[in-house]
């Protein structure tokens, strides 16, 4: 089991004339920090014109930033949102980045749920697919190829020294994310490492990874290796104290909870749902019984909390109990935010602390 964080750059309102470059900060001094406690690697999001929930649209300028102020932490967008970029933009970036942290980048590739994020770039909801699909196609050969030529639906390329070349060889791994059974297949069909949400609990997340090891086995790669590793992205808190964990801890899942709502109220707006194709009815469906929640019988955020398994929150015994729990099923790596929207910068800080001096150790030991 190893640890990473997990960035959105959330900006709880309300806003100051400093809002936003300050979270920016407190990141590029958490990072380093929690690399000296022991984790393994750190991973970016992108999102758009997403208010409060993530102010981080440029990830691979932020992790410019954090090559230069770490040294063996490894580097992740999760992920680049292949219906918004040209695969030869994404290459070129994610190869100077590479040579810029000497080879640590991880590169996540996702088309994203969100209509709301597509449309200001001219993207339909009906090509994503195909786009992401191809985008997964030319990407490694870009890295990989002296000469690369690509005629395809999306794409087309005429014959290019594509440059300059990723430091890993043969190229950064790559990932994707696995949010439906369908996405869960497909990664592992392409050999992709598998990113996990925690959101579903413990169940949905087994079987997602039983449909993922299983494509895994006739797995035909776009690039020329391939990513067996599985990977669970989550929120994360840690104190001494248990009350301090359990009431902290339930403010800070509460204010995740209600931006994941807000989330969902956003990203259909002005979209008719008449035209959702029928790959994207189920996330439609999904944002449209989260927008209106939260629903009678629904956990409350505290009884999420001292459930214990949607998220890493509570004591270092209970992260420990929490990271066991995933690790049983064939989770290899946990992802956490713990800057949550109004969490402080020292509570950060004291949360990557004892993960790195309580719960780190315990795993490391076996």
């Amino acid at each position: 089991m190893r640890l990473g964080l997990f960035y959105q750059i959330q900006v709880p309102k309300p806003w100051t004339a400093d809002s936003e470059s300050k979270r920016v900060y407190e990141a590029l001094e958490q990072i380093p920090y929690a690399e000296s406690m022991g984790f393994e690697s750190v991973w970016f999001s992108e999102h758009h014109f997403r208010p409060v929930w993530s102010h981080n649209s440029a990830p691979d300028l932020t992790l410019a930033a954090v090559s230069q102020r770490t040294s063996r932490i490894r580097l992740g967008i999760g992920v680049v949102l292949a219906p918004i970029h040209h695969p030869l933009h994404v290459a070129a970036r994610m190869a100077t980045l590479d040579i810029l942290s000497h080879g640590r980048v991880d590169v996540g590739i996702g088309r994203t749920g969100y209509p709301y994020q597509l449309t200001p770039y001219g993207t339909h909801l009906e090509d994503t697919r195909g786009m992401w699909n191809e985008f997964a196609e030319v990407l490694p050969r870009l890295w990989t190829e002296d000469v690369v030529t690509h005629h395809g639906q999306y794409y087309q390329i005429p014959p290019r020294e594509v440059l300059p070349k990723p430091v890993q060889k043969p190229h950064p791994p790559l990932w994707s994310a696995c949010s439906s059974d369908a996405t869960a297949r497909l990664t592992g069909s392409l050999g992709l490492g598998g990113l996990f949400g925690s959101e579903g609990g413990p169940q949905r997340v087994k079987e997602l990874i039983g449909l993922y090891h299983e494509s895994l086995n006739t797995a035909q790669p776009p690039g020329r290796m391939i990513n067996r590793r599985a990977a669970l992205m989550t929120a994360g808190y840690c104190h001494e104290d248990p009350a301090v964990a359990a009431q902290r801890g339930t403010d800070l899942i509460d204010s995740n909870l209600e931006q994941q709502r807000e989330r969902a109220r956003l990203v259909w707006r002005d979209f008719d749902p008449s035209t959702v194709p029928p790959d994207y009815q189920g996330y439609y469906t999904r944002d449209q019984r989260l927008a209106s929640g939260p629903h009678p019988g629904e956990p409350t955020p505290r009884q999420v909390v001292e459930q214990g398994t949607s998220f890493c929150v509570g004591t270092p015994k209970d992260c420990i109990k929490f990271l066991e729990t995933y690790e049983a099923m064939g989770i290899e790596e946990v992802f956490m935010l713990c800057a949550i929207g109004p969490a402080a910068h020292e509570e950060v800080l004291n949360s990557i602390r004892l993960f790195g001096e309580q719960v780190l150790p315990h795993f490391q030991a076996r």
